[in-house]
């Protein structure tokens, strides 16, 4: 992987981390919202977690980008039932996020 693709995803990475936190600020409170919230909180997590890695170029980048993709996917899912700015533009970045993190843990398995 080149430095270049590294930068990709983390942009992404942060750009997902905007996007879920906005949901969850909009939408705090709101209980059929509470499945959505929970997984912003989580992308939120694990897409720290990715941006680190990858900055400090960790032997374990690939496989935490391999959960980040996944854990994006769900998001994206559940973000895009609601009709909120918030929501489709947190399922919009969850979906360049799991794109971004599934060609970084792609690396991996062809290495």
């Amino acid at each position: 992987m080149t430095t270049k693709e590294f930068q990709q995803c983390i942009d992404a990475c942060n750009g997902c981390i905007t996007a879920a936190n906005e949901c969850v600020a909009k939408h705090v409170g709101e209980p059929p919202m509470k499945d959505c919230l929970v997984l912003c909180l989580d992308c939120t997590s694990e897409c720290g977690a990715c941006v680190q890695m990858l900055a400090r170029e960790s032997q374990f980048a690939t496989r935490v980008c391999a959960i980040c993709a996944d854990l994006c996917d769900q998001c994206a899912t559940e973000c895009g039932k609601f009709d909120s700015p918030e929501c489709r533009a947190c399922a919009e970045a969850c979906r360049t996020c799991a794109e971004a993190c599934r060609r970084i843990a792609s690396a991996r398995k062809a290495a």
